[in-house]
């Protein structure tokens, strides 16, 4: 009876913490059992806890910020680049009898490239930010699961005509 109760307590003391979250690489959360939870999965288990939940979404969007501005900022200095890799901007004249030609070259307009890497730029530090709201939202749901899964058992004497016993319950 004895290891049939305690079996019974350690089961219910280990499912309280098997809902915890940790944070993987890349904005990625894993449960427990170390299976990737989806953001929606996320804020659903984050419903109860606003505080967790809005430094969760702060978290992400900020990660979609950053993402928005690395990635179009990639693509104005590679289109930048390509565009004037590939196009001629040279002028040809042929002032007076038009024996000896005269050739302007003009240099390739940088101003796109030049936007793009100041884009990238401003993307270090959002990307750089993100995880740690995203930590410290997980930190407080869990920090709340202990809390709210703290298995507090109750010994209660129960007694009747015919019968005499304790009933315990976690």
């Amino acid at each position: 009876m004895k290891t049939t109760i305690l079996i019974a307590f350690l089961i219910i003391s280990l499912t309280g913490f098997s809902q915890q979250l940790t944070y993987g690489s890349g904005g990625t959360v894993y449960n427990s059992e170390n299976t990737k939870v989806t953001s929606d999965g996320v804020r659903q288990r984050l419903k109860n806890n606003k505080e967790a939940l809005s430094l969760y979404n702060s978290g992400r969007s900020k990660k979609t910020w950053g993402n928005i501005l690395f990635y179009s900022g990639l693509g104005l200095m590679a289109t930048n680049v390509i565009v004037g890799m590939n196009t001629d901007n040279t002028t040809t004249s042929y002032p007076g009898n038009g024996n000896y030609p005269s050739v302007k070259s003009e240099r390739t307009d940088m101003t796109a490239a030049i936007i793009g890497g100041a884009m990238i730029v401003a993307s270090i530090p959002v990307k750089i930010g993100y995880p740690k709201k995203i930590k410290s939202a997980l930190g407080l749901y869990n920090n709340s699961l202990t809390d709210h899964y703290k298995s507090q058992p109750r010994t209660i004497l129960l007694a009747s005509v015919n019968q005499i016993g304790f009933k315990i319950e976690f």
